[in-house]
């Protein structure tokens, strides 16, 4: 095929060349970025957390009497509340909590060692290791595996205290950053270690092995926090337990506010929901800008009918095939659309640079770039393959005509 009579032919109408080239160009950066986000979203959701999903059901409440101002009648219900959840059927733990995983942000503390000069540089995540005050049955909730050392007892409870003077289990990641020779016995300045435990993922925006925390005995009994009680449930009876648990604590005591009951399935579906969200915005520009460049291939190769009928026609008369015509005509969108994926390159690696400033994207890998150019060709193919034929059909007798 002629590049040349090809490229002289795209000149002619070059306002309309350009504007589909430039079509193309955009749609290819937004497949292929399109489905970079998909995939990360996807991978976000099926990230292993290292907690049982499955199990857990969490319920919000708030008080609203002024009675819970006191601490000690606070701890009275608190403990009732545990008491009663407990016995629900399907229930296996619970415990209070005053946040929950899977979150960005959210209660953190600085973590070092007690003996750490004052001005030394601490890693950056050393200053935002979140802090779960609890209760013991906290490790049976979630299902934290032990590494090294013991579980914290009601007997480590010390909840009036600060310091080196409290006991606490710390995360895995956390213990390998701050004592790679060994935690347990070590003594930081929110407590002595005396456990570590498997990580679960605490904020997912963070590298999964530096998820640093700790547990606390001593369950917040402050009236200007939410109270959050995470029930381990047995699957089979979630949606049983998920309706009593409600009444349960309000027949303890009525003056609070049950903000929200939900499981941890649900929660950690929300917290990725801008990310899917956003994929699917993509997704449905991707399939619109398919199917107006599909429209604008289609007639860009309507030309061929209602401007170069004549010229076809000639080229008929002189031992030009049907098949010829046919290729020809394919072969114009196809340099067309290759010109497209060319300057498409740079809108894949612009789209990838703004989204990056938002959002945490992953690079585009060349086989999904490859693949996302193989699509946008197919489809004009497709888009140009009616209008094609259409003038291969072009009688030589044309070429007699007055156009």
């Amino acid at each position: 095929m002629n590049i040349k009579a090809l490229l002289k032919s795209l000149l002619l109408r070059r306002f309309t060349s350009s504007l589909l080239v430039l079509q193309l160009a955009l749609t290819l950066g937004l497949i292929v970025n399109s489905v970079v986000l998909a995939l990360d979203a996807r991978e976000k959701l099926l990230q292993p957390t290292g907690l049982p999903l499955e199990k857990l059901l969490v319920l919000e409440s708030w008080p609203t009497s002024g009675a819970y101002k006191d601490s000690d009648y606070y701890r009275s219900i608190l403990d009732e509340d545990l008491l009663k959840l407990s016995q629900l059927d399907g229930v296996n733990a619970v415990s209070p909590q005053i946040q929950v995983p899977i979150q960005n942000g959210g209660w953190n503390m600085n973590m070092e060692d007690i003996d750490t000069p004052p001005d030394a540089a601490l890693e950056r995540l050393l200053n935002f290791v979140a802090v779960y005050y609890s209760t013991p049955d906290v490790f049976d909730t979630f299902e934290l595996e032990l590494v090294d050392g013991r579980k914290l007892t009601w007997d480590d409870e010390n909840a009036g205290e600060t310091g080196s003077e409290r006991n606490i289990v710390i995360s895995e990641s956390l213990a390998n950053t701050l004592y790679p020779d060994g935690a347990v016995g070590r003594i930081t300045n929110r407590g002595r270690v005396v456990g570590v435990v498997k990580d679960f993922i605490n904020n997912p925006f963070l590298d999964p092995k530096k998820q640093f925390f700790f547990f606390a005995i001593g369950p917040v009994t402050n009236s200007s926090f939410t109270q959050y009680y995470v029930l381990n449930v047995d699957p089979a009876k979630m949606d049983a337990v998920r309706h009593a648990a409600k009444d349960t604590i309000l027949g303890v005591q009525a003056e609070r506010d049950i903000s929200s009951v939900y499981t941890f399935e649900e929660h950690h579906t929300e917290f990725f929901e801008q990310d899917t969200g956003l994929a699917g915005l993509f997704a449905m520009l991707c399939v619109l800008m398919l199917v107006i460049s599909a429209i604008s291939s289609f007639a860009h190769a309507q030309f061929h009918i209602t401007r170069q009928k004549k010229l076809i026609g000639i080229r008929r008369a002189l031992g030009a095939k049907k098949r010829d015509v046919l290729l020809y005509v394919l072969s114009e969108n196809w340099l067309v659309t290759l010109l497209g994926a060319v300057i498409g390159m740079g809108f894949i690696v612009g789209f990838n640079m703004l989204l990056g400033e938002q959002i945490d994207i992953s690079q585009p890998s060349i086989a999904l770039v490859s693949l996302s150019i193989i699509i946008v060709f197919a489809s004009g193919t497709i888009a140009t393959w009616f209008p094609a034929w259409r003038t291969s059909k072009i009688p030589p007798v044309i070429a007699t005509r007055t156009v």
